[in-house]
């Protein structure tokens, strides 16, 4: 009986030394981008796109679907709005955030957004510690929304680069390499970047 107890002790010790290191790994992955990347490969992030009103899986702005090329995300579709952990909001301008019914839902402060700069992609992170029914019961909720200006992207950016540039927001990542590859150069003739491609949407199942 003795012996049962010292052992029952010690399998508990260890279950709690496990949840406090998982939690710590989570608390690190929001601080860390090595340790976020890591994160998301054992726990892959599910997103939508919301552009004009509607919530796509690939949204119309791309001209072909999204890849994957760093496995960073989830094959399967959010099953609620509580599920989704990347919104990526696809705006004619930061200005136009005062558009979107969703904004403040996803706690989005409009009138400190609406002001941002004219840069391509802007981040906000909200990081939240929650209770779950999980053998690791304690867990950082990380909840990512990337607005993006297609205004800026299609006035600096070649339309069939908006995928990869769109993903590297979603990732937290920044390839210089593309974004001077995928840049419209000034020697370049003008064309025309129409934000609508030809092929039917996919829609995020209802």
């Amino acid at each position: 009986m003795v012996r049962f107890s010292w052992w029952a002790n010690r399998l508990i010790g260890l279950y709690i030394l496990l949840i406090i290191l998982a939690l710590l790994f989570s608390v690190a992955s929001t601080r860390f981008g090595s340790l976020a990347i890591l994160e998301r490969k054992l726990n892959p992030s599910t997103f939508v796109f919301w552009q004009d009103g509607e919530l796509y899986k690939n949204p119309p702005l791309f001209t072909q679907v999204m890849a994957d090329a760093k496995g960073q995300f989830a094959s399967r579709e959010p099953s609620s709005f509580e599920d989704v952990d990347i919104w990526v909001l696809i705006l004619e301008g930061f200005a136009d955030i005062k558009n979107v019914e969703l904004a403040p839902h996803l706690g989005i402060d409009i009138d400190d957004a609406a002001t941002f700069s004219t840069d391509i992609t802007k981040s906000l992170m909200q990081v939240s510690l929650r209770v779950r029914l999980h053998p690791f019961p304690l867990a950082i909720t990380r909840k990512h929304i990337v607005l993006v200006n297609v205004k800026s992207l299609r006035e600096n950016f070649k339309e069939q680069c908006f995928d990869e540039i769109t993903y590297e927001s979603m990732i937290e990542d920044h390839d210089p390499k593309l974004w001077e590859q995928c840049r419209i150069s000034a020697t370049e003739p003008e064309t025309k970047h129409l934000l609508y491609s030809f092929v039917r949407p996919t829609f995020i199942s209802r």
